[in-house]
């Protein structure tokens, strides 16, 4: 039996895991494995040790790579990470770097110090060549990189994409850890493979903070990458940040050259809308240019689907897995794509329907066996994590029409029972911002559910849902919208999915967009979700102001390239490898918005 079940985002691409999980499981060991990390996950001390007893082993990794120990740093278990290490967990590297590597990613600086103490390893093998330095500089430990005590060879040392800690640093906006790596002696305009320096980054992401600590110690603010853009550009094409922008240029930034696509810093913030950042550099001194028509709606779709398009042909050839993001969500909107009118490569619809496919006939064993018996249910990969996340897959399945295989059948007999006694399905891991909400996975996985099974099935499970949906807290914008798209999927009344529309349209920001929680600065990916939302479960007109005014937002935000930045900010559980797409290392969130506003836009032709 053959359990090769990649719904996660390119966790096991590029490892040599990808093919160990080609060969028959020992299905006993599985599921003590399981038995473990369901203990680690509840928190269950008394079961893991008894689970150890019974054979279970204490570095017998899972499906995706993941150690006990792994597991249990991720998930904050301090006394169970005691257990396992007193029971001989190694404390050595694994597919994703040690357990310090564990703790740095998830924002335990106290406990990466404690196991560094331990003799935990902080040598780093990853195959996207993320260092310990790399990964405290991006995710605020600047106590760990005082403790490494870095020398120049490794402060200059890059990874797959040629960045360095300072570039890891600069494009989340880390303070403390850019004054370490500053202090140690980081080179402050090392380039990376897109030639940016940490300056670009933290320009393009608004960190005016970290953007002055690097102009402090010496940083140029006239250098410019691949594309000819300088920081400048960067601001004014992405941030939008009037005081970063004039702090950029008193130190230097020239106002007025022209990157590759031959548009100004001026150009760029009046195409965007930035209106503050327009005065301030005519204020500056930066000739007038001409306003340049924005294209139509329809012109922005169009393009939008053939960037998709693009990458998911490269991903498909470069990957071995089925993604949430390339065949779940960008599969879905060229499905909606076709039904709309809009031009389709119909191979690439076939091409990744057919991956899914293969995966589903390798996994549907697996889970039949673990519908009948239920000591076997967390032997399908992810379960035991928590979380089994078909959302995305099955809604592209569904957008584009695809067969209905018994497979397929099987794999949604699967996680309808997977739907909890409160009517929700549940992430095991939240990774933003892709994977954040489990509003959204609840709306999607009826969306899926309801075109694969038969209707008598899923009643009791929109019944359910509903439920939970009218009832859940909504702390970001993305589970306020997609619990309307969920409603509306479960048959909820009018006047109440007025109300809930209307909920929506208050958290729009006035440029027209919507921010990840309300009051936030608008991004692409919020704002495709939210406009999506209103159009297809509130049924707002596509003439509604609001909804013209996000649409107008999304034609100003998208690149030349048809794709949408969104920088990347989920912790590295897995690793970095080249998809193809736009955005360098932040281009899997970039997907993601890309396909969120083709989505939204398509919704907007009359």
């Amino acid at each position: 039996m053959r359990a090769r079940l990649r719904f996660l985002a390119a966790l096991v691409a590029l490892t040599p895991l990808a093919s160990a999980l080609a060969q028959p499981p020992d299905l006993k060991a599985a599921a003590l494995t399981a038995q473990l990390f369901r203990a680690i996950r509840t928190g269950d001390a008394d079961t893991l040790t008894a689970t150890l007893e019974r054979g279970g082993d204490v570095n017998r990794p899972n499906w995706i790579g993941f150690t006990p120990l792994d597991f249990a740093v991720a998930t904050h278990q301090p006394k169970l990470q005691a257990a396992l290490i007193q029971r001989g967990a190694k404390l050595t590297e694994g597919v994703y770097g040690s357990p310090v590597h564990m703790a740095i990613i998830t924002g335990q600086e106290e406990t990466a110090l404690s196991l560094m103490q331990q003799g935990a390893t902080t040598l780093s093998t990853r195959p996207d060549k993320a260092s310990t330095l790399m990964l405290a500089a991006a995710y605020g430990s600047p106590r760990v990189i005082e403790r490494l005590k870095p020398a120049a060879a490794e402060l200059a040392k890059q990874d797959i994409d040629g960045a360095t800690a300072l570039i890891y640093a600069a494009r989340l906006g880390q303070n403390e850890a850019t004054k370490s790596l500053l202090a140690a002696g980081a080179p402050v305009d090392q380039v990376d493979s897109h030639g940016r320096t940490p300056l670009m980054y933290a320009a393009q992401n608004g960190h005016g903070a970290v953007a002055e600590l690097l102009l402090a110690a010496g940083a140029s603010a006239r250098l410019t990458d691949s594309e000819k853009a300088t920081a400048l550009h960067l601001v004014a094409r992405y941030s939008g940040s009037a005081a970063l922008a004039g702090r950029l240029f008193k130190a230097g930034a020239a106002l007025s050259p022209r990157d590759a696509s031959g548009k100004t810093p001026l150009v760029l913030a009046q195409a965007r809308g930035f209106t503050e950042l327009a005065s301030v550099l005519k204020r500056a001194g930066a000739p007038p240019e001409p306003v340049f028509a924005l294209p139509t709606t329809q012109q922005a779709t169009q393009k939008s689907v053939a960037v998709l398009e693009r990458g998911m042909k490269r991903f498909l050839a470069r990957s071995t897995c089925v993604s949430c993001h390339h065949q779940g969500l960008g599969l879905a909107a060229l499905g909606q794509a076709q039904l709309k009118g809009f031009t389709v490569d119909e191979g690439v619809i076939a091409a990744n329907l057919e991956r899914i496919g293969e995966d589903a006939r390798q996994t549907a064993p697996l889970a039949q066996l673990a519908m009948t018996d239920s000591d076997k249910r967390e032997l399908v990969p992810t379960a035991e994590l928590g979380g089994f996340n078909t959302a995305l897959v099955g809604w592209a399945v569904e957008r584009t029409r695809g067969k209905k295989t018994p497979e397929l059948t099987t794999m949604a007999e699967y996680v309808a029972g997977l739907q909890e006694t409160d009517g929700a399905w549940r992430l095991g891991m939240h990774r933003g911002p892709l994977e954040k909400s489990d509003h959204t996975i609840t709306a999607l996985e009826l969306q899926g559910l309801s075109y694969l099974l038969p209707s008598k099935r899923t009643a009791a499970l929109r019944a359910k849902a509903k439920s939970w949906l009218s009832a859940a807290p909504t702390a970001q914008t993305e589970d306020r919208a997609t619990r309307l798209l969920g409603l509306k999927s479960c048959g909820e009344s009018a006047p109440t999915l007025q109300r809930e529309a209307l909920a929506l349209q208050k958290l729009q920001n006035r440029d027209g967009g919507w921010g990840l929680t309300p009051g936030a600065t608008s991004d692409p990916l919020s704002t495709g979700i939210a406009l999506y939302c209103l159009r297809v479960g509130g049924g707002l007109p596509p003439t509604q102001p609001a909804l013209q005014k996000a649409a107008r937002y999304l034609v100003r935000m998208q690149d030349e390239s048809g794709a949408w930045f969104v920088n990347k900010t989920v912790p590295p559980l897995n690793y970095y490898f080249d998809g193809g797409f736009p955005g360098g290392e932040s281009q899997y969130a970039s997907f993601g918005a890309t396909a969120w506003a083709a989505l939204a836009l398509m919704e907007m032709k009359p």
